[in-house]
């Protein structure tokens, strides 16, 4: 189930969230694809904004409400189209005529219970085209697990129009599921606290042979496995990432 309230720092998001390491590699695979593209658990377009720019016909999935308001205010400001629909990946209900499918920024491990996984694979199969990808972004579970032992770490103080925003973190878990909990202090340019808030996440670190075995299952061929957003090939104890290129073959 998901289960990460993500409306509660909508308005915050992208504040912190600054990540771009893979906003190359995904706009090279939208330039090269003809055909509509399916962006899931999107949020507030971190992403979604560089694609349309690239040129892809989007359409933007997400289960937050909030977060979708804040990409449709980004789009109408910088004058871009593209659909944006609230849904559940689970339990996708879009026409069968996709020519890529994405889940970036290792979302799809918010997925926490192999049922949950395997819906969202298989619903993400029914949405595509013959002959159509999905490229499904993961952590490497032996890399990521380090990082998961329970101490606070300071993801940054971002400043805002009236003071700064101090996030922090901690991890515990990791076989497979990890537990975080996210912290939020918003300071005012006095240094007093404006407020405060918690957010609790959960996360799976799915092992290769388990997500490919679920791949299959969902009728999906393994087409490319990456290590990193430079298109290094995947090592099993080095790589950051597993970034698995599927497709659905043609019938």
């Amino acid at each position: 189930m998901i289960c990460i309230d993500y409306d509660s720092i909508a308005e915050v998001y992208d504040l912190y969230v600054k990540a771009d390491y893979d906003v190359s590699f995904f706009v090279e695979e939208v330039r090269t694809t003809q055909g509509p593209i399916l962006e899931l658990m999107a949020g507030t377009g971190r992403l979604s904004i560089p694609l349309v720019e690239a040129g892809a016909s989007l359409t933007c999935v997400d289960a937050s409400r909030k977060m979708l308001e804040v990409l449709e205010r980004k789009l109408l400001r910088k004058g871009l189209a593209a659909e944006v629909v609230q849904m559940d990946v689970r339990e996708l209900d879009l026409p069968a005529g996709f020519s890529l499918a994405l889940v970036p920024f290792q979302a799809f491990m918010e997925l926490v219970s192999q049922a949950d996984q395997r819906a969202a694979l298989a619903a993400v199969f029914r949405c595509l085209a013959p002959g159509g990808r999905f490229i499904c972004t993961l952590h490497n579970p032996p890399v990521r697990r380090a990082l998961v032992d329970g101490v606070l770490r300071c993801v940054g103080r971002f400043a805002t129009d009236d003071g700064s925003l101090v996030v922090s973190g901690m991890e515990l878990g990791g076989r497979p599921v990890v537990t975080r909990l996210q912290f939020y202090e918003m300071y005012g340019n006095d240094g007093r606290i404006a407020w405060k808030r918690m957010l609790a996440m959960e996360f799976s670190l799915i092992e290769r042979d388990a997500f490919e075995g679920m791949a299959r299952d969902a009728r999906f061929r393994v087409a490319q496995l990456f290590g990193h957003y430079d298109r290094t090939p995947f090592d099993p104890l080095r790589s950051a990432y597993m970034i698995w290129v599927l497709t659905k073959e043609l019938s």
